[in-house]
């Protein structure tokens, strides 16, 4: 899937993706400036619903910016999205 944010987003705010039950699926802290996020899970399924937050913290290990084995404190909800296809672009931003 590929996530476009209106804006730019700052190096060191986290993206978090979590199912519509609140199970986490992607932690990730980038190290610079981000607009777009693309990501592949073989856990997401179509027609299933997934939250995108950014901001908000999480304790964990963080190995190349992925945090594992954490809890994540929520930021900003940033969207709401279902999966239509292999292939989902979530956003109105381009690059």
């Amino acid at each position: 899937m590929l996530i476009n944010f209106t804006s730019s987003q700052k190096a060191g705010s986290i993206v978090h993706i979590q199912n519509s039950k609140g199970k986490d699926i992607l932690t990730f802290v980038p190290v610079k400036n981000y607009q777009s996020v693309a990501f592949s899970s073989p856990s997401r399924a179509t027609s299933s619903t997934y939250d995108i937050y950014v901001g908000g913290s999480s304790t964990g290990a963080v190995t190349n910016g992925l945090y594992q084995n954490g809890t994540y404190t929520a930021g900003t909800k940033n969207n709401i999205f279902t999966i239509s296809s292999i292939t989902t672009n979530v956003g109105s931003g381009t690059r």
